[in-house]
């Protein structure tokens, strides 16, 4: 996290961006409830709420940000302040559900990319949620690799997924020709048992 006065980022080395105002509608914080200011990081548009420095960033422009690497230096670059909000360090370890600010639904709480360990609040229709620090979080663990390795690990998955059930496949097919082999024996049998029963009625035993 960076200072305002700071001209790079003390972890990254990233420059320190500056942030403008935008042009959006008004929207309130799932947090605190206050108006939310909309704001330019970088190309992107966004809303910032200033009591607990979290970011509403909808669905196309979260998109842009985990591609753009111009935009992730943008996004470790901004100056901020650490907040004195009194409730933010008590409800850290809270686990809340937040409404979206567009629809009023209840977002899910996602493990980001299912390995980054940075939860975030989705809402699949308009957008993400991001507690204090969480979207520069994000941005250090797609440049990390992290991204490229969930994919990775998920085609890993897939693929154990597919040769699992290939076998599967291959066992069910060979289920019932086993079956008619076992049919198959048992009538043997049943027929050797008649024939022997039969011999024995002939030769008088």
């Amino acid at each position: 996290m960076m200072f305002i006065g700071s001209k790079h980022c003390p972890h990254c080395g990233a420059a320190a961006a500056q942030v403008t105002a935008a042009e959006l509608p008004v929207l309130r914080c799932p947090r605190c409830k206050s108006d939310m200011r909309s704001i330019t990081l970088g190309a992107i548009a966004m809303r910032e709420c200033e009591e607990c420095a979290g970011l509403w960033v909808e669905v196309a422009a979260f998109e842009k940000i985990c591609v753009d690497r111009e935009q992730q230096s943008a996004v470790l670059g901004t100056a901020s302040v650490a907040s004195s909000h009194p409730s933010l360090v008590a409800d850290a370890a809270k686990v809340r559900y937040a409404p979206c600010p567009q629809c009023g639904q209840l977002m899910n709480r996602i493990n980001f990319a299912r390995c980054s360990g940075v939860i975030v609040d989705v809402c699949r229709g308009h957008g993400t949620w991001f507690d204090r620090d969480e979207l520069s979080g994000i941005v250090q663990f797609i440049r990390a690799g992290g991204l490229e390795a969930s994919r990775q690990k998920e085609k890993m998955e897939i693929e154990f997924e597919r040769q699992q059930l290939r076998t599967e496949q291959i066992a069910a097919a060979g289920r019932p020709r086993l079956l008619r082999m076992a049919d198959s024996e048992d009538d043997r049998m049943n027929g050797l048992s008649a024939a022997g029963g039969l011999l024995k009625f002939l030769i008088g035993e």
